[in-house]
């Protein structure tokens, strides 16, 4: 089996005909379709059970349990090398498998890619400049790996990757209910590169009623916690200790970050906050003198990371950036 496309669906019955449509429909038939139902109580469950298509297989879940733990049950069933998702109220372009399949086949350091994205509107009323915002934040990447802790590089639902390289690194981690993409992209670039085609194959339905959408603070909070994790997880599990972090930026950065992460972290911060000149020597020295083993830095604080940078510290490895309000 080449390709496995699999979905996980909560309440799905609007869209959720038209989006198995567009995979049903693909140029590149050779795919099984695992469909995972989380529990729904609309018509979700007879949607599936009326498919008559046998490349479907719907699983259906008694209770809902997020869409990472769903994914990841659809996924650990699929027999395919590759795995594509589609969410349940997207749609994807007839040649979408096909173009993806040969695109990460002709770059053996691929493990994930994706493909641009075109923004559309649900059954309420969405502002077309807002679609235009939403498809710019996905569609105008370009150095994925330097973002690695600082955004997510892919549309989740443009997803195309290896399936060992997820069962590698864990797959999706649960206790994220919003922001377990990125959380899964941060630890997929350890496996490999991951890329865009550049052309739109994927329909991504925007609605306000969405997780992402409806709980701003709460996608926020779970993007920095991924964030903070992975940076201590990917980069310094090697000292068998929690790192030490200076973070760099507002008192108002340190304020939220103390009222909304703190504790929920891995490693023990320091902070300079409204740092000037004598604070980045001092930052320097820290680092120099093996006080600190890294240094955060709020993404809008280019002047800083500039000189940081300057004086031998390196983007990934003990410089990061995140977006701290």
């Amino acid at each position: 089996m080449g390709i496995s496309v699999v979905t996980a669906v909560y309440n799905g019955e609007e869209y959720l005909k038209e989006s198995i449509e567009s995979i049903l429909k693909q140029t590149y038939s050779h795919f099984e379709y695992i469909i995972v139902n989380d529990g729904s109580n609309d018509k979700t469950r007879e949607i599936l059970d009326n498919i008559a298509d046998s490349r479907v297989k719907a699983i259906h879940l008694e209770r809902n349990g997020g869409a990472a733990n769903a994914l990841n049950i659809g996924i650990n069933e699929a027999r395919g090398k590759w795995i594509a998702l589609q969410d349940a109220d997207d749609v994807s372009i007839e040649h979408r498998l096909q173009t993806q399949l040969y695109f990460i086949k002709s770059d053996p350091r691929l493990v994930v890619v994706g493909s641009l994205v075109q923004c559309i509107p649900g059954n309420d009323k969405i502002n077309q400049k807002f679609l235009q915002w939403e498809e710019s934040f996905f569609n105008n990447k370009k150095n994925f790996r330097k973002e690695q802790f600082n955004s997510t590089p892919l549309c989740n639902g443009t997803g195309f990757f290896l399936k060992s390289a997820f069962e590698k690194i864990g797959g999706y981690d649960p206790i994220f209910k919003i922001a377990y993409d990125y959380d899964l992209w941060t630890r997929m670039f350890e496996m490999g590169g991951i890329s865009r085609v550049p052309e739109v194959l994927y329909k991504y339905r925007v609605r306000k009623n969405s997780l992402a959408h409806r709980d701003k603070i709460d996608t926020r909070n779970e993007v920095l916690l991924s964030t903070f994790k992975n940076i201590s997880e990917l980069r310094f599990n090697h000292l068998n200790r929690k790192p030490k972090l200076l973070l760099l930026g507002t008192e108002k950065n340190y304020e939220f970050y103390r009222s909304h992460l703190e504790g929920k972290n891995h490693f023990i911060t320091m902070s300079f906050p409204d740092p000037r000149s004598n604070d980045i020597e001092e930052a320097y020295s820290l680092y120099k003198s093996n006080e600190i083993d890294g240094i955060v830095v709020n993404s809008k604080k280019r002047r800083l990371l500039r000189q940081l940078r300057r004086r031998g510290l390196s983007f990934g490895k003990n410089l990061f950036t995140i977006q701290i309000p």
